[in-house]
């Protein structure tokens, strides 16, 4: 009886060892890479998030997972002021038309530059925003910056009175 006993004691003991010793999620799944480099572009760290951002594009066999990549590269590189930024986006929505970005992407580069204070450039990108898209918080927005981004940079025939 006693012999019974140590030997269903070791095999629960075995077992436990066994099932605490696995890898938890967070360190298996596809997307570590990705949630981290999110995580350093929520910081405000876009350089970095940028070079992570571009390694699980080439990384990745996800199509959906790739479109998101190359959104936050295009991002990152309009953000840090990079050559070629406003292409990078131009090309992230000539390639992935379906996005659910797309929209997303028109308003935060509008956004940026509205924020610099390059007026006519984010005129260019309020332009290209599909306004019947946005909820009603960020129509008022988008209708303000837009407006006084058409009265900053002297295009007063195309402001709308509120």
């Amino acid at each position: 009886m006693r012999k019974l006993s140590w030997l269903f004691f070791f095999l629960i003991f075995s077992r436990t060892c066994f099932i605490s010793a696995q890898k938890s999620a967070i360190y298996t799944h596809n997307s570590k890479d990705f949630d981290s480099a999110l995580s350093l572009y929520d910081d405000a760290q876009y350089a970095s998030a940028q070079i992570i951002f571009e390694k699980v594009k080439s990384a990745s066999t996800n199509e959906e997972l790739i479109s998101d990549c190359a959104y936050y590269v295009a991002n990152c590189a309009i953000r840090t002021n990079q050559a070629g930024a406003d292409a990078l986006m131009e090309h992230f929505v000539a390639n992935y038309p379906t996005s659910i970005k797309q929209n997303q992407a028109y308003i935060e580069v509008a956004q940026y530059h509205f924020a610099l204070g390059n007026y006519p450039q984010a005129l260019q990108w309020f332009d290209k925003v599909d306004e019947s898209n946005l909820s009603y918080n960020d129509q008022d927005k988008f209708n303000f910056e837009k407006g006084y981004s058409f009265f900053s940079s002297k295009n007063k025939r195309k402001r709308r009175p509120i």
